[in-house]
């Protein structure tokens, strides 16, 4: 029995999407509450920024990239673009998305993971290029399974 996958890549979309939106907006919500404390005569006077110890940053390990040292100079483009390739995989019907791993990294796209035929390797290729933002698409980590 074949399940459709589309709600599952409507609600992986729709959770990644509501991560990156908290993440650009945790800066935003903290100057907000900053200027809700300050009084009338304080808010002409902004106050000192402190830089942040990147071994107290909450964030640190989710800017740091791909976990091989390499970091984006287009963080939320690349979360964009990852969600978006991961969630059309997953809702196309002739690709094994779940077995497909999506990594974005300043526009270019790796794919890992192991597919059931070259075909698939095609269509996943075709999925990625066709996404907004995609400079390019590394396949050399996709594997074609031996047939049993």
């Amino acid at each position: 029995m074949k399940t459709s996958r589309i709600p599952l890549a409507i609600a992986l979309s729709s959770a990644l999407a509501f991560a990156v939106g908290c993440a650009a907006d945790r800066d935003t919500q903290v100057a907000a509450e900053d200027a809700v404390d300050m009084t009338p005569a304080d808010q002409t006077t902004p106050p000192p920024v402190e830089p942040i110890d990147p071994a107290m940053d909450a964030t640190a390990d989710a800017d740091a990239g791909l976990g091989d040292g390499q970091s984006s100079d287009q963080p939320v483009d690349d979360t964009w673009i990852t969600t978006k390739v991961k969630s059309s995989l997953l809702a196309e019907s002739d690709v094994s998305g779940l077995d497909i791993n999506v990594d974005t990294l300043n526009g270019e796209v790796t794919l890992r993971g192991q597919v059931e035929s070259q075909a698939q390797v095609d269509t996943a290729t075709r999925i990625a290029r066709e996404i907004k933002g995609v400079t390019h698409v590394d396949t050399s980590g996709l594997t074609v399974a031996a047939a049993e």
